[in-house]
């Protein structure tokens, strides 16, 4: 079976991917670049990461002596870039890994460089990379930092919701349906057919916030006070193709059952941290 790099292992894709990928019987070799101000969160994703074919490697992609190493001693066949949190820091990165994949190909090609939500205008010309942009992406092991934990958090304890309005769109796009996409990508790829360029991941359903927080607060069975001021609804569309056709897969979970499954993760989680604040 093929290797694969993740790089950004321990951010909300990478996690999920590499789970994933993992479970299909693939060897990955998991670049935790984030460093030691990790968010909790974070490092736990990496402890359910635990496998006989899964290599944690701490690092910064930016140390090319070790990036070299890596590479040299497990000769990936592909090569994923997962964004998170570094800020300014996601286009230097992709400079460094994809001169990384270019050097590679002297030795033992890298089949596929995947990249992920990266800044449209500065990737729209690459000939040397898949670059797949998201829509608002959701599900369990997700951070409070998103549109969909921060909702979940506004219904269960109450926390404010700066910045959003209740006739805004939400693209929700469940994290399994992300995953599966790239799965049958890598495994369109091994078949002989390289794919690069901008893609656009669908997402499965279209929801305004208000009924978002409504659908959650029904499915956390609990009154739902947060109303959010309105504003002229906003729907912006990228003119990207998606992969549908290549790969024989769209986005397809139902908002209310993506919704159940992070819920019942979230739930579970709570419960985790309580009773290990209480030992």
């Amino acid at each position: 079976m093929d290797r694969v790099m993740v790089i950004g292992v321990s951010t909300f894709k990478g996690f999920h991917l590499a789970r994933r990928l993992l479970k299909d019987g693939y060897e990955v070799i998991g670049i935790d670049d984030e460093g030691e101000a990790k968010a909790q969160l974070a490092r736990q994703r990496l402890y359910v990461l635990s496998h006989p074919l899964f290599h944690l490697i701490r690092t910064d992609v930016s140390h090319k002596p070790h990036m070299r190493q890596i590479v040299t001693m497990y000769e990936p066949n592909h090569v994923i870039l997962c964004s998170g949190v570094y800020q300014n820091r996601e286009i230097e990165r992709y400079e460094q890994v994809k001169q990384l994949v270019m050097n590679q190909k002297s030795r033992v090609p890298i089949q596929s460089f995947i990249t992920f939500d990266l800044p449209m205008e500065q990737t729209r010309h690459s000939s040397s990379a898949l670059h797949l942009i998201t829509e608002d992406v959701y599900g369990p092991w997700d951070d409070s930092t998103t549109l969909f934990s921060k909702a979940v958090l506004a219904i269960d304890q109450g926390h404010r919701m700066v910045g959003f309005y209740a006739t805004d769109i939400v693209k929700a796009s469940y994290i399994d349906d992300v995953v599966e996409t790239v799965v049958r990508v890598i495994k369109l790829i091994q078949s002989g057919l390289p794919i690069v360029g901008q893609f656009r991941i669908d997402a499965s359903d279209y929801v305004h916030v208000q009924t978002l927080l409504t659908e959650i607060g029904h499915q956390m069975h609990q009154p739902v006070h947060v109303s959010l001021p309105m504003r002229d609804q906003v729907f912006q569309e990228t003119d990207l193709p998606t992969l549908e056709a290549m790969i024989g897969f769209r986005p397809r979970t139902p908002l209310h059952e993506g919704l159940r499954k992070t819920i019942e993760w979230y739930n579970a989680y709570q419960t985790m941290m309580k009773e290990d604040m209480s030992t």
